[in-house]
């Protein structure tokens, strides 16, 4: 673990946003989101037409009609993560300069698309945003059952406690349940009494629609036990795309002890990571590959963070600080070490038996 050393260094983000502002990097792009949405809501309606026709026809043996149907269903997952990403986007005001039509598009693909409440999103997100990777500030790193400091794992107990301390090796797995935390934490947060009751009975009944209305139609389609395995496995797929692409972010990153304060620009950059993108990153990603430019710009449109990458790159080598960047696969293999370092810190190996391993022959 790694804690960022307290500096002296004075506002280093003013001159940075002047030159982002001169390239004109902050102006909206609604049409992107526009024909993003159309193009990703015509193959969902394709897959829902395919499903439809492979259910209600003979036309090829029924274990084929079920491998097909979880390939659907798992392509429908990806999908709804595509329409998360998008609410993400429409949270930090990226889509319109009318922040109304901002949260009206965010509540409608967060909850009606993604079936996540857009509300909880918004709370939880705004403080990682402000505080990312801080000791008891940032929610993003207060996780049930994965530790990112040795004093957290001491406090588990019980499963969350057996669970961190083999959080390394179980990572890769536990990314398949984030969609069910995702969706167990927005109905508790849409029992806080701190919102209006209309919204949340707006969000609540949309959630209900979206998770429902699937089961239901694979349910006529496939048969109910079928579909209670579909709607499982696409929440699954679901759930390890949003969590594949949120943590490569700041996880195994420096965290920040709980009362120092930092200078906005160092505070964004030095606790968070780039992702080397393609064409294909940016879109499976939802643009969260360029994590330090999402950080520093939150309300730029996707379309512009590639070239703010250029601007933000240079002003770093200027100012001396450092900008993290790898691909994909040593991104994890630095959350996988990091997280193991906690879990393991003062452990015996959690995977080996200690009678066997009285037994074993020494060198």
């Amino acid at each position: 673990m790694s804690l960022i050393a307290q500096t002296q260094t004075g506002s280093t983000y003013t001159e940075l946003l002047a030159r982002v502002k001169a390239a004109g990097l902050l102006n909206k792009q609604p049409r992107f989101y526009v024909i993003r949405l159309a193009v990703i809501s015509a193959v969902a309606g394709a897959l829902w037409v395919g499903a439809g026709f492979l259910g209600l026809s003979n036309v090829v043996p029924q274990w084929a009609e079920i491998l097909i149907a979880f390939a659907i269903a798992g392509l429908l997952g990806i999908i709804s993560a595509q329409y998360g990403f998008i609410a993400h986007e429409a949270a930090h005001r990226m889509v319109f300069r009318n922040n109304k039509w901002n949260d009206r598009l965010g509540l409608v693909l967060a909850n009606l698309f993604a079936g996540l409440s857009y509300g909880f999103w918004m709370r939880k997100h705004n403080k990682h945003h402000q505080r990312p990777n801080q000791i008891d500030q940032d929610p993003d790193i207060a996780i049930r059952i994965l530790s990112f400091t040795v004093e957290s794992r001491d406090q588990k107990r019980g499963l969350e406690r057996w669970m961190s301390n083999r959080q390394g090796y179980l990572f890769p797995f536990l990314l398949f349940l984030t969609g069910f935390d995702l969706l167990l934490d927005s109905f508790q947060a849409l029992g806080r009494t701190d919102k209006p009751k209309r919204q949340r009975a707006l969000e609540f009944g949309l959630m209900v629609v979206r998770q429902t209305g699937p089961y239901v139609a694979m349910g006529l389609m496939f048969g109910w036990l079928w579909a209670i395995a579909l709607w499982v496995f696409m929440m699954m797929i679901f759930g390890f795309f949003m969590g594949a692409a949120f943590a490569p972010n700041h996880k195994g990153m420096p965290l920040v002890p709980r009362d120092m304060k930092l200078d906005f620009f160092e505070r964004q950059v030095l606790t968070s990571r780039n992702i080397r993108g393609s064409w294909l990153k940016d879109n499976l990603m939802g643009g969260l590959n360029y994590q330090v430019e999402h950080h520093l710009f939150p309300s730029m449109a996707r379309p512009y963070l590639k070239k703010a990458h250029e601007i933000v790159e240079q002003y770093c080598a200027e100012m001396d600080v450092t900008l993290v960047e790898m691909n994909l696969i040593a991104s994890y293999k630095v959350i996988i070490t990091y997280l193991n370092k906690v879990g393991l810190s003062g452990n015996a190996d959690p995977f080996v038996c200690p009678m066997v391993a009285t037994l074993r022959p020494r060198y």
